[in-house]
Formats: structure tokens, sequence, C-alpha cells
């Protein structure tokens, strides 16, 4: 079972400067608490779930009439039922930026520890029993693995075997390519707009590393 540790924190969220009423959330094992919002956590054991837990995230700029005024910190979770909790908190003209960046990278990282360090160590262990699963819209085969890679304006399935995959992190993606093709095979994947695209980086970028120790 995915499980929080045992020193769990709790944040107060203002959704804008001006909130004067700052929403909690709190971890637990078995539900993510955020205001009045419940979002229940399912186990991992439960095979007839693909992705039992999904986040998103990423900071989006707020601009103003000529220039950016702040910044936009957005998390968003959801469970295989179909409910999501939406958090949002804005700096504004760097106001307590420091403090609030501060705050989201360390709810991203209790997050993780939380639930989606152990989803890695899940998918980890079905590739290591060569048992075929699909993360993010990407298929792993024991041989490789297969992309939806964008050719003109539709999107064309992609098998890449495992040495000629190449990846690239970014600040906002990650990039999936072919090392033979990379000009005709690659797929990028947004952490704000595709779900669970940090345990997708963690995952490929583990195997990949285990054949480069062979």
């Amino acid at each position: 079972m995915i499980a929080p540790d045992n020193n769990q924190k709790n944040w107060l969220i203002k959704q804008t400067y001006f909130d004067r009423k700052p929403k909690n959330l709190s971890f637990t094992p078995q539900s993510i608490l955020f205001g009045s919002q419940k979002l229940s956590v399912p186990t991992i054991t439960d095979l007839s779930k693909e992705e039992p837990l999904a986040y998103r995230f990423g900071i989006k700029w707020i601009r103003g009439f000529e220039f950016i005024v702040g910044r936009k910190y957005q998390l968003l979770i959801k469970n295989s039922d179909g409910e999501m909790i939406k958090i949002s908190f804005g700096s504004y003209y760097g106001i307590n930026k420091v403090h609030l960046y501060n705050q989201y990278a360390e709810i991203l990282n209790q997050l993780w520890e939380s639930y989606f360090d152990g989803l890695v160590d899940h998918y980890l262990a079905l590739f290591s029993q060569k048992t075929p699963f699909i993360l993010a819209n990407v298929t792993f085969e024991e041989s490789g693995i297969k992309i939806k890679s964008a050719k003109f304006i539709k999107e064309e399935e992609k098998s890449l075997l495992w040495p000629d995959v190449g990846t690239k992190n970014y600040r906002t993606y990650f990039a999936i390519f072919s090392k033979q093709n990379p000009s005709n095979i690659n797929k990028g994947y947004s952490y704000l707009d595709d779900w669970n695209t940090g345990v997708l980086y963690s995952v490929i970028e583990t195997i990949l590393k285990g054949f480069e120790a062979k």
C-alpha cells in the first residue's frame, strides 16, 4: 500500500494574497484532504487500476497589461475513480515569492515521498517481472517502449528498442526520442498538462540506467 510517512505536515493554502479563508492541505494513508475536498487514495495492489493516482504540476506566469506581474503554482491530483483536487496559489509583484516557492517545492516533495515514489517501485516491479504495462500513454515491454510520435497533424505509434531510446529532461517537459531518428520519432510530455510525467520520467530513467550498468 502507498502510505505517507508518519511525520506528516499540513499546509495552509491562500489561493490569492487577499484570501481570508485559507484552505488546509494534508495527506493521510487513505486520502488527500484540501479544505472541504477529500480525494480517496487507492492502493497499488489492485492491478485493475492502471494508475491508482495521477498528478500534474507546474508554474504559470501571470501577465499584466504590459509585463509579468506574478506567478501561479498549480498542482492537480486525481484518482482512478475520476475524483480530482486542484491546488492553486499565486505570488503577485514579488510578495512572499520565496516563501510560496518553498511551499510549492515542499508540497511536491512530500507528495512524491508519500505516494508516487511507491508507484514508481510498483511499475519497476512489473518491468522486472516482464509484465507489459502502460504509463502516461507509453507502453512498456521487455524489449522496449511504444510512444505516439507526432507526424504532421496526426500521431503514429512507434516502437523503440531500449538501446534506441533517448531522453531529455527540461524544466517544463520530458522528451523521449529515437537515437537513430530523433527528428521523426519523438514525443514530449508536459509536467503541467500531462498526467504522471514525473512518474514516467523516474521509471524510464531507472530502466535505462539499469541497461547502462550491464
